[in-house]
């Protein structure tokens, strides 16, 4: 064997040996299975032949290289995909949780309007409240001043010696 015969899978894969030309060939052999390159049916079949001894005749390493980098695409394709989907559903997620901040930021917002709408009535309430009794305790001390009133001048008049009144 000669030394570019002689190469092995570490070759491949450090990049030193092309796989190029498999590749080719199988693209041949795809586009002569596909369409009517050659006119008559044993010449197609006499190509197809010879490309897929060609194939053949390469080094195994070549033919595991290529699907290697073969899996390696489907595995980085896939992997790409799935950080898409990861990114969108990550969009979607953030948006919903912006949306629900907005919606609690605005509850907050209302929530204080409302307590301070609450705190401002319990006030004006107060205020009535202590009006009102204000009035009825001033109500309450006329009523014991007229009492007390009352009481001194019924003591004053206890305290009056007493008219006798002679009879007739």
């Amino acid at each position: 064997m000669s030394e570019e015969e002689n190469f092995h899978l570490d070759d491949i894969i450090s990049g030193e040996k092309k796989i190029e030309y498999v590749d080719k060939l199988e693209l041949l052999r795809e586009k002569l299975n596909s369409r009517n390159v050659l006119n008559t049916r044993s010449n197609k079949k006499e190509l197809i032949d010879i490309v897929e001894n060609l194939i053949d005749l390469m080094p195994v390493e070549l033919r595991t290289a290529r699907w290697l980098v073969r899996e390696q695409d489907t595995y980085l394709n896939r992997a790409r995909e799935e950080a898409n989907e990861i990114l969108n559903i990550a969009k979607v997620e953030s948006q919903r949780l912006i949306s629900d901040s907005y919606v609690l930021q605005e509850a907050v917002i209302e929530a204080n309007a409302m307590v301070k709408k609450a705190e401002d009535e319990a006030q004006a309430n107060r205020a009535h409240i202590e009006d009102q009794i204000d009035s009825k305790l001033t109500e309450i001390l006329n009523k014991f001043e007229q009492v007390n009133k009352y009481i001194e001048t019924e003591k004053n008049n206890l305290r009056q010696p007493r008219k006798i009144i002679e009879p007739e």
